[in-house]
């Protein structure tokens, strides 16, 4: 439910709040972007390139995972809690599986995600590349991808949990792209994200899946054609 404008105005971009946790997820305004960590609220900011590779990404997630029946994809803005006595983080994207969704309840994942993608900007530098590094390790997110969104900048760097517990970086491929493993047959190639105009949804999804996802267009588009018995 939306909070009053009192509420609303206080959480500005950028801006820091000392409150609980409890009263964090009651008053935090819906569709904001914001995190608790340490008794403190931190409100994100974002732009225009970090807005564009989160819809791209999300996109795609979202139709691989619903072609191959994976789990579920939450777009931020939607709560992380990885660890009982841990941060309240809002990932740009978390990706659940299906044989975890149990951990997500009405507005937040209450557990790991087993994919947490992170765009950089220019604010986020240290808390993407350190601070969530070391926490998502601690809490068990088996891959962690980080794409960067800061003009200047360019690339994605996935890291995935060893045997120890500890993230190891994930070399591309010969072609630089970088594989997940939580989700068989996904890749990433940096380098779309620089194309102008971006490519598709749509696009992408032939590249990842040329043979799936044509087929399960067809199947789609057939239940759409069949009559509906009353």
């Amino acid at each position: 439910m939306a909070q009053p404008p009192s509420i609303a105005l206080e959480f500005l971009p950028g801006s820091r709040h000392r409150m609980g946790y409890e009263d964090f997820v009651r008053l935090i305004p819906d569709g904001k972007q914001a995190e608790w960590v340490d008794g403190e609220v931190i409100v994100m900011t974002t732009n225009r390139r970090h807005v564009r590779f989160a819809r791209l990404l999300a996109g795609v997630l979202s139709s691989f995972v619903l072609v191959f029946d994976l789990g579920e994809v939450f777009p931020a803005p939607f709560l992380m809690r990885a660890r009982p006595d841990g941060p309240g983080r809002e990932p740009d994207i978390a990706v659940v599986l299906t044989e975890h969704l149990a951990r997500v309840d009405r507005v937040a994942i209450e557990g790991p995600a087993d994919l947490a993608v992170e765009i950089v900007s220019d604010d986020s530098v240290g808390r993407d590349r350190v601070e969530k590094l070391a926490e998502y390790a601690a809490a068990g997110v088996p891959e962690y991808l980080i794409v960067e969104a800061r003009e200047g900048h360019r690339g994605v760097a996935l890291h995935r949990l060893d045997a120890e517990g500890r993230y190891q970086a994930v070399a591309p491929d010969a072609g630089g792209r970088s594989h997940s493993l939580v989700l068989p047959g996904f890749w990433i190639d940096p380098a779309r994200f620089d194309e102008e105009p971006p490519p598709g949804v749509e696009e992408l999804m032939f590249d990842l899946a040329p043979d799936a996802y044509p087929a399960w267009l067809a199947t789609t588009q057939d239940k759409r054609r069949r009559p509906t018995t009353q």
